[in-house]
């Protein structure tokens, strides 16, 4: 069967494995790094059975041009560039990376940075650069006794909660797609409360139409003077314009990134500059045992599929009877 492999440029832990194993088993493999040529060929898809994409767009109008398209994978949890409705009505899967290895690891990242800021860890690390006496008055602060607020309760923030729960820490969430029971310990809220009474504020959600530029310079400030936000889902979010406004105010204690509107971040970009930041490059989470299960489970999804079988992380189940009528067996 034909595979086509989308990629744009990022971690080739989670493409050359699947590629070579597809190979392994042999199929015919056509691998595009030029996402705009991919994206503009009228017949990039016209014999494929399936698509795997990294980064890579995957509109209505790609889809419709792909009479034999099985599935689309992606290796990642995220799939905000892969228009899952139309694929939907077209029949066509799409699947995910949700292995417990990826969201667990990212779990304990964001708690990792939460406690970075709330420690004030870059400071005490170019002290001892500088060969700087203690403070005279200690800044840091203990994240007992603390309110922390997620915006989103998924996967990544049930394990961030679990592991939390026994922290002496008040756990509350804004969730409102949320259909399933929370845990005892985790309190639902508005999104102006959650902004107004946590100490910590971490973002957690998905993006999509109704959480693109969610915390707005506006939202911002209704969160205390003092407070940390954390951004270990996606940059679009949160407003960078508001980031810069909100930092440069000094109303916040620290803002941790690993996510930006547009990646990498740009030398030039002004989140570069602003004090009581900590930035990372979209990898704080990243680890061996994510990398080693992110490609193993890639490559079941599709085989799966190609099998006729569903995959293990199926997001749009709503087209499995039609899909089950022309692929299975």
């Amino acid at each position: 069967m034909q595979i086509v492999i989308a990629t744009q440029p990022g971690p080739d832990y989670a493409i050359t494995p699947v590629e070579e194993g597809l190979k392994q088993a042999g199929h015919e493999i056509i691998r595009h790094e030029d996402v705009a040529s991919f994206l503009a060929a009228p017949d990039a898809l016209a014999a494929a059975d399936l698509l795997y994409v990294s980064g890579t767009p995957v509109p209505r109008a790609l889809l419709e041009k792909a009479p034999k398209l099985r599935a689309v994978v992606t290796p990642w949890i995220g799939v905000e560039g892969i228009d899952i409705p139309a694929a939907t009505a077209l029949g066509i899967l799409v699947a995910n990376g949700q292995v417990p290895e990826n969201y667990l690891s990212m779990a304990e990242a964001t708690i990792m940075l939460v406690l970075a800021c709330l420690h004030n860890f870059p400071e005490k690390i170019e002290a001892l650069k500088a060969n700087l006496p203690p403070p005279p008055r200690q800044k840091a602060r203990m994240l007992r006794h603390k309110t922390l607020g997620m915006i989103g309760f998924g996967n990544m923030a049930r394990a961030i909660a679990q592991r939390l729960s026994t922290w002496d820490v008040t756990l509350q969430t804004y969730a409102p797609r949320i259909r399933t029971p929370l845990p005892p310990y985790v309190a639902r809220v508005e999104l102006d409360e959650l902004l107004k009474t946590s100490d910590v504020v971490c973002v957690l959600a998905t993006l999509n139409n109704e959480t693109r530029h969610l915390l707005t310079l506006e939202k911002l400030r209704l969160m205390k003077p003092e407070a940390i936000l954390v951004n270990t889902a996606r940059g679009g979010i949160v407003d960078e314009a508001a980031i810069v406004a909100i930092a440069q105010e000094g109303r916040l204690h620290k803002i941790a990134l690993d996510v930006y509107e547009k990646e990498p971040l740009a030398p030039s970009s002004p989140l570069r500059g602003l004090p009581n930041m900590i930035l990372t490059p979209h990898a704080v989470g990243h680890s061996r045992e994510g990398a080693e299960a992110i490609a193993k489970v890639a490559l079941e999804n599709i085989t799966r599929v190609l099998a006729g079988e569903p995959p293990l992380y199926l997001l749009n189940p709503d087209a499995l009877p039609r899909w089950q009528q022309r692929w299975r067996g």
